[in-house]
């Protein structure tokens, strides 16, 4: 069985399309009142802000959210690695965990990311793109070895395929933000992107598709809605 990792948040209509792709969803609940974060933060039920996966079935995760989501991780057969809670709900103490990976790169704002993901990446001799854009993994959009991003300054450094695509409001919707990002309404298994809401509704639709028709990878909306920034869904 593979596992959808996502949000507690998605609709219905998300969670069923992921279930008729064989997938089983695992909604997660994030930081919550009784730690850092205020039970209402925006993005506070973001998987890519709570945990983040650098190779294999193995996650790295912040205590809280292994606590409140301890009956599901264990019947999980996956490795779970926890670390120590953000010191502060303020940007950019939450960031630590807000990596892509993507091929034989680590795109990172390295100042804020946690120390134990900086060592596996060295261990896994995964070369490091150092970004200002602290939300990295939001911003990412992986397909296959090669990303779509919204953000220029990781579009420039990123060396292999890539495509870079419009932001601004309007676009991606994310609870208590302007405009979401694109790797936050994604995900990518065997080949398929799914997004998190109608990927026609984007401006830039053609010019993703194409890409993703290039690197030989299927597009699948989860629902009829405007894409939606939910943290992403990461598939184990």
């Amino acid at each position: 069985m593979r596992y959808a990792i996502c949000s507690y948040r998605i609709t219905r209509e998300i969670e069923e399309n992921i279930v008729k792709l064989g997938l089983l969803p695992i909604k997660l609940r994030g930081l919550n009142k009784a730690d850092t974060f205020g039970e209402v933060h925006p993005i506070s039920y973001h998987p890519d802000m709570f945990c983040f996966r650098l190779h294999g079935n193995t996650l790295i995760v912040y205590e809280s959210v292994c606590r409140s989501n301890r009956e599901i991780l264990d019947a999980l057969n996956i490795d779970i690695i926890t670390v120590s809670d953000p010191i502060s709900g303020e940007y950019p103490y939450y960031i630590g965990l807000n990596c892509a990976k993507a091929g034989k790169y680590l795109i990172c704002a390295v100042k804020y990311t946690h120390p134990l993901i900086l060592e596996r990446a060295a261990l896994h001799n995964l070369e490091i793109i150092d970004v200002r854009q602290g939300y990295a993994g939001c911003s990412v959009c992986v397909v296959r070895d090669t990303i779509i991003t919204a953000d220029r300054g990781i579009y420039e450094k990123f060396p292999y395929e890539k495509l870079l695509i419009e932001i601004g409001a309007g676009h991606i919707d994310l609870y208590g933000y302007n405009y979401g990002f694109i790797g936050g309404c994604a995900g990518y298994f065997n080949n398929k992107l799914l997004f998190m809401g109608d990927i026609r509704r984007h401006p830039d639709c053609k010019k993703i598709k194409d890409f993703c028709d290039r690197q030989g990878v299927d597009i699948i909306s989860l629902s009829r809605d405007k894409l939606r920034d939910y943290g992403g869904i990461l598939i184990v």
